[in-house]
């Protein structure tokens, strides 16, 4: 299977709707700094929570390194902090570490803001991974 190809599967799969926040990207941008100061952020829309399927084997790993099996990917970037992307690129986010407040979406190197109402689709590991992009030189 292509990236281009695990992209329009993972976007034409079935999903449930979740209701997301409406808040400005000045207030998600707070709420980061008060709940991970210093931590590299990326505000998002048109989102999708994967739930990742996989071996047993591969869950339990990612259980023990403290990570969970669900990634997320954005349709639309609205900010970068390290300009790694952006406005309007699409991005997928390494496995999660935590869901703070309804709407962050914490991972090892940056803490997304989920912004307005996004979906939760259920994908293989094996697909998940064949999707990802380059990112850009930090400006």
């Amino acid at each position: 299977m292509s990236q281009q190809t695990a992209r329009i599967a993972l976007l034409h799969a079935p999903g449930t709707t979740m209701i997301g926040h409406q808040m400005t990207n000045a207030h998600a941008i707070e709420l980061i700094a008060e709940g991970f100061p210093g931590r590299h952020f990326c505000l998002v829309r048109d989102w999708i929570w994967v739930d990742l399927a996989l071996p047993e084997a591969v869950r339990e790993e990612l259980n023990r390194v403290q990570l969970l099996p669900v990634m997320l990917y954005a349709n639309s970037v609205v900010t970068d902090s390290l300009g790694r992307f952006e406005e309007g690129d699409w991005l997928r986010s390494t496995p999660l570490i935590a869901f703070k407040q309804g709407c962050l979406f914490e991972t090892r190197d940056t803490v997304y803001a989920l912004l307005g109402h996004g979906v939760r689709k259920r994908a293989e590991l094996s697909a998940m991974v064949k999707i990802f992009r380059v990112e850009r030189e930090p400006r």
